[in-house]
């Protein structure tokens, strides 16, 4: 069930038109969230019906790290853990290139997000960090959230459970907040990366023996952008909904494309993943103060090279991995050896520019189908022709439209969400008919699935 499409926003106003119902019961509002979830993930494949068997024992081993205190114990616990979560990942990853995706078609979910959300709450209950949950319908409530579920963000699991431990509570400026995000992230996704993915991205990546360097440059910048609306659109979605039931999810993205450096367009792109590397992988990866550069490059390495591999078991996502742990080692180095804690406006916009074409430059082999078609691509960059023929003016537009939007200041959106809560209800109804009569004009194809849906 895309969350872009017209089932899913039927699905979610039944949901919290019988979720708000029982605003008096707490229970009630659980049990209605879980079946929800459960409905959710039933619409991809009867087959991720288990999946609560998987989240029942790690509810489970939870409620055994809160009462063990043998290390030992302890460690058996978290392993137990870490193997359902991390044999579900690898399983999942695994099956599709084994059986050449024969079975794609039972496999249709990702859940990537849910495993690294549920291992956040085993991992921060063994180092103490919380307290577990001795409610299971709680549990299940957070751990299956059907809004993140798909493409994140990635939740950490205390943080829900600590929302879901309150009352609920949803006010006008929830809602217009709320319908604000859902409404943006649409456009993002129908009018912007989908056209763009259709119209330019696609092409060029498919036959860039067709385009010249100038029109395959712009493909690729393209793609910069279709990932980012594409995914950023989710994301909006994502929160839009959760906040409809009174959840506040995390934030993902922060303008990534005007970071200065490969580690703060970390800080800014997909941050809630960023976040989870850091501090369940590179933190716990041993580092020897003695050899600072060497430790620390050693770890950006395994961290970003797995995390590439994550995407996807092939040498294109290997390689844009490793590119990143490099990139990110080589920063590293350069802070220490450079020292400056803020560096004038031109060295920020040299930064800026060397950044922004470094990942646009990896979000080669990101896209490609297969190394061949990214050299391809290289080549096609490097022969440096210079033909705009298949450029059209309504491609343009929207590149250009797209690269404005993503550096709208955030203050814009607050400033748009408290308009959109002061509004009449009547008024928010009819705006949101509107962008979705414009999108229904003017997108036409319908919804293509979210890239991360993927992954």
């Amino acid at each position: 069930m895309l969350i872009s499409a017209a089932p899913f926003f039927v699905f979610l106003v039944a949901v919290c038109l019988l979720y708000w119902a029982g605003a008096g019961s707490r229970h009630f509002q659980l049990a209605v969230l879980v079946a929800a979830n459960l409905f959710f993930l039933a619409r991809f494949s009867l087959i991720y019906l288990a999946l609560p068997l998987f989240a029942t024992v790690d509810f489970l081993v939870g409620l055994g790290l809160g009462g063990a205190q043998r290390p030992a114990m302890r460690r058996l616990l978290l392993a137990i853990s870490l193997a359902i979560n991390l044999g579900l990942l690898a399983g999942l990853k695994l099956v599709p290139l084994l059986t050449a995706g024969r079975f794609a078609w039972l496999f249709t979910l990702s859940l990537s997000f849910y495993c690294f959300q549920s291992l956040t709450y085993t991992i921060d209950l063994y180092f103490g960090e919380m307290q577990p949950t001795r409610s299971y319908l709680t549990y299940l409530g957070a751990a299956l959230f059907f809004p993140s579920m798909t493409a994140g963000p990635i939740p950490r699991t205390r943080k829900l459970l600590e929302q879901f431990a309150r009352p609920f509570a949803f006010s006008a400026e929830d809602g217009g907040t709320a319908l604000l995000l859902i409404g943006i992230g649409l456009v993002k996704k129908l009018l912007i990366a989908d056209y763009l993915a259709n119209n330019l991205v696609g092409r060029v990546f498919d036959t860039p023996a067709l385009y010249s360097s100038v029109e395959i440059l712009v493909g690729v910048y393209g793609y910069a952008l279709q990932l980012f609306f594409d995914f950023s659109g989710y994301t909006d979605i994502a929160m839009g909904a959760a906040l409809l039931l009174g959840i506040q999810l995390p934030e993902n993205f922060r303008r990534p494309y005007l970071a200065v450096n490969v580690a703060e367009f970390w800080r800014r792109w997909h941050i809630t993943f960023s976040e989870w590397l850091r501090d369940y992988l590179f933190d716990v990866l041993p580092k020897r103060r003695k050899f600072p550069l060497l430790s620390y490059g050693y770890a950006f390495l395994i961290t970003f090279t797995l995390g590439g591999l994550w995407h996807g078991i092939s040498w294109t996502f290997l390689i844009w991995g490793v590119l990143h742990g490099l990139a990110l080692g080589v920063v590293f180095a350069w802070k220490r050896v450079r020292k400056i804690p803020s560096p004038e406006w031109w060295a920020r916009l040299l930064g800026g520019l060397i950044t922004f074409n470094f990942v646009c430059f990896t979000w080669v082999f990101f896209r490609a189908s297969s190394v061949e078609n990214a050299l391809s691509i290289l080549r096609g960059l490097g022969a440096l022709t210079w033909s705009a023929d298949n450029l059209t003016p309504v491609v343009l537009g929207v590149l250009v439209l797209a690269a404005v939007i993503h550096c709208f200041p955030p203050r814009w959106f607050e400033v748009s969400a408290g308009w959109a809560a002061r509004a009449p209800f009547w008024v928010q109804g009819l705006a949101m008919a509107a962008v979705v009569l414009l999108i229904q004009t003017l997108a036409g194809r319908g919804s293509a699935p979210f890239v991360y849906g993927n992954f």
